[in-house]
């Protein structure tokens, strides 16, 4: 499985490394002081809600993204590029890190109690089983937080398109505790922030970002 998507997916790879090695390049060390306001504020959530628990953050990237959860038990990001991110870094991080495909993780099942994936999942290489393998990860209880942009087209390294309906996959053994459409505006965070409902009535209106909370059920 993991020597298959590697190949099939090379192009995407170097495409997306390339992206954050210009970014270092033409910007400086990486920065992460926004993703706190991204996994909080961006689902109405507060820091306290992650004290203790175990966090996975889904297509993490190089910047580290969990370094402001320092009230949580355990924070991990996974991204297949993990190890060659390192290069990219300016000094380590605290929070760990695993360089999995997203469609065959290595952890066991029901190991998080929050599973997060911010603009990840269209980016991945099959869609169905990485939102299995998002499923399988999280505990009874716990909780996948996903914000991602809704296009219909496809990109260098976003080769699968996700549609409004991605709630429809989680309705075994989910429960959906929020979902919001919104109009796409330079960015899925920025989006959001700006909170301008979608149109789904204009035909002309044709991206669009797309906020859910669930909870597993048990």
């Amino acid at each position: 499985m993991k020597d298959k998507t590697y190949k099939n997916s090379l192009a995407k790879y170097v495409h997306e490394y390339m992206y954050w090695k210009k970014c270092v390049t033409e910007h400086g060390p990486l920065r992460n002081d926004h993703y706190e306001k991204q996994f909080t504020t961006m689902f109405g959530l507060e820091k306290a809600f992650y004290t203790g628990k175990k966090v996975l953050d889904v297509g993490c990237g190089p910047c580290g993204s969990l370094e402001w959860a320092d009230n949580t038990l355990q924070r991990v990001g996974v991204d297949p590029l993990a190890e060659a991110y390192e290069f990219l870094r300016q000094s380590p991080h605290a929070m760990e890190y695993a360089p999995d495909y997203i469609e065959s993780m290595s952890f066991d099942d029901n190991t998080f109690d929050v599973v997060v994936s911010l603009n990840s999942l269209d980016h991945v290489d099959d869609l169905s089983r990485a939102i299995e393998e998002m499923k399988r990860v999280v505990r009874p209880g716990g909780h996948l937080l996903i914000a991602v942009e809704v296009c219909p087209y496809r990109k260098p390294c976003e080769p699968n398109p996700v549609g409004w309906g991605l709630a429809e996959h989680f309705t075994d053994g989910f429960s959906i505790l929020d979902e919001a459409h919104f109009t796409f505006d330079n960015g899925v965070a920025p989006s959001i922030e700006r909170g301008e409902p979608f149109d789904h009535a204009n035909p002309q209106t044709e991206s669009g970002v797309l906020r859910l909370m669930l909870r597993k059920n048990g």
